[in-house]
């Protein structure tokens, strides 16, 4: 284990809260959706006719977004990133 969190107590808990919230917004905005920044990174990879596509669904993003997470279609890869976190954040604790 690399991180002794018990010298710290509470501090070193809240330290650790919002380290894995923010990873797992880092990664939630890794979604190729347009409004976040992985349709961006998408769009780097693909042809302008996609990219045009992408860019037409951007206003309507965040409302695909809260549909799919409302439908339950983003669960799973939620899920796989809540896995990956806690694994990590499992080597790096006692």
């Amino acid at each position: 284990r690399l991180i002794n969190p018990a010298p710290f107590g509470v501090l070193s808990t809240a330290l650790i809260f919002m380290a894995q919230i923010n990873i797992i917004l880092a990664s939630f905005n890794l979604i190729p959706i347009p409004p976040l920044d992985g349709s961006k990174i998408l769009m780097g990879f693909s042809s302008s006719k996609f990219r045009y596509t992408l860019m037409q669904l951007e206003p309507y993003g965040f409302f695909i977004i809260i549909g799919l997470l409302w439908l339950g279609v983003l669960s799973p890869l939620i899920s796989l990133f809540a896995w990956i976190i806690t694994g990590i954040i499992s080597l790096l604790l006692p």
